[in-house]
């Protein structure tokens, strides 16, 4: 027998973990695929289709041969409709130096980390966190420090959080509003503070907003952008096409920064991936030239599924959820109704959900809250309530 070498892997690849939200959904996958019904509250994108007027100038880009290279940073027409869109929307001067256009909001969010993170350099992110902010900051070299937000505030960031973990060697904060997984959402005069705190410190600050469109009842979006123009040195806002214009596929997202910036983003991203799609930039256009009915018909169905998910929560035994800000995710406590199974944590509680009741929820250990686990309402009322039901029947089981 061949004695063969063991490969070797690099340390920043040895230290990063799959991502905890696809572990969740391979695993169901792979138990449809056997002919299991799954409920599957995992995924964290929407059950709507491509609008159908994005969808068609999609194809209507390779019917006109738009299939070739663009620049590596996003075409010329997309950078500066994504600057009128925020200039529209939030009252800045953005211009096509302000914008780099990428393969989902993910990668500029990557190019970040890349770009300012030297070795050693303190990152604070509050927590619960998504997923992906923690490895992306230590794969830079950098070091990911979690500032634990208040549940009964349901989760929403403050600078006292902040405050309290930082040190000499913070080098910057990443926010995300609405949050993925808690939905919430920062008020804008703390999100000043946090800001001007930033400054001062000569601290960046990037600000997630992929899902700045799904805000409910009374609580309203602030977004860093309102800021860019007093502290461009300071702001990074990153968004992406996938959430608001049910795009995850297309893979487009985008940064706003300091031209410095922008190009160094640009240096990174053209020695990865180069160009995004060039047909998902097309499509892109369309999108942002306005699709607002089928913006608000997902609005209005998540809206009314959080409206009956939340209480149908709290009314199961040992389960508490506040009521989330934003985005499509409910986020309850979930450690009480552990019971006599063997389950110490999420994770266990999860693997028991999917194997119990055949529903599949994240475990909040993946957002650094262990006790928790992730429901995505982005699926049909009728698949939420059927998942009610039968975890309900697992917890009974639990005693």
């Amino acid at each position: 027998m061949v004695s063969r070498p063991p490969i070797r892997f690099s340390d920043r690849v040895t230290a990063m973990q799959e991502s905890p939200t696809l572990a969740v959904l391979n695993r169901a996958t792979a138990l449809v695929a056997k002919g299991v019904d799954i409920v599957d509250f995992g995924p964290g994108e929407p059950d709507f289709g491509t609008p159908l007027a994005v969808a068609e100038a999609g194809k209507r880009a390779i019917d006109r041969g738009f299939t070739k290279y663009t620049n590596a940073s996003g075409t010329k027409a997309l950078r500066e409709a994504i600057a009128a869109r925020y200039n529209r929307r939030y009252g800045t001067s953005l211009a096509l130096e302000h914008v780099i256009a990428g393969n989902g909001g993910k990668q500029e969010l990557f190019n970040v980390s890349l770009a300012l993170v030297r070795p050693g350099d303190e990152v604070i992110i509050p927590s619960p966190y998504w997923v992906s902010f923690p490895d992306q900051v230590e794969f830079a070299g950098g070091k990911a420090v979690f500032a634990p937000a208040n549940p009964e505030d349901h989760f929403r960031p403050t600078l006292v959080d902040i405050e309290a973990v930082a040190t000499e060697r913070t080098r910057g904060v990443i926010l995300n509003s609405p949050c993925n997984p808690t939905g919430a959402v920062i008020r804008e005069d703390e999100l000043q503070k946090i800001v001007d705190w930033c400054v001062a410190r000569e601290a960046f600050l990037v600000f997630d907003e992929t899902y700045e469109l799904f805000v409910y009842d009374d609580n309203k979006h602030a977004s860093a952008a309102i800021w860019f123009e007093r502290h461009p040195e300071t702001v990074i806002v990153v968004n992406s096409m996938s959430k608001t214009f049910a795009m995850t596929g297309w893979r487009l997202g985008y940064a706003i920064a300091h031209p410095e910036i922008i190009t160094a983003l640009g240096k990174i991203q053209s020695h990865s991936t180069s160009n995004p799609s060039t047909i998902a930039q097309h499509a892109a256009l369309e999108a942002l030239a306005g699709v607002d009915e089928d913006v608000k018909r997902m609005y209005d169905a998540y809206r009314e599924r959080r409206a009956w998910l939340v209480p149908a929560l709290n009314s199961l035994p040992n389960i508490c959820c506040t009521d989330p800000d934003g985005a499509f995710y409910a986020f309850p406590d979930v450690s009480a109704a552990y019971g006599n199974a063997g389950i110490t944590g999420s994770q266990s509680f999860a693997d028991y959900l999917l194997d119990e009741a055949r529903v599949a929820v994240v475990p909040g250990a993946a957002f650094g809250a262990d006790g928790f686990v992730r429901i995505s309402y982005a699926t049909s009322m009728e698949r939420i309530q059927e998942g009610i039901k039968r975890i309900e029947r697992a917890l009974k089981k639990l005693g």
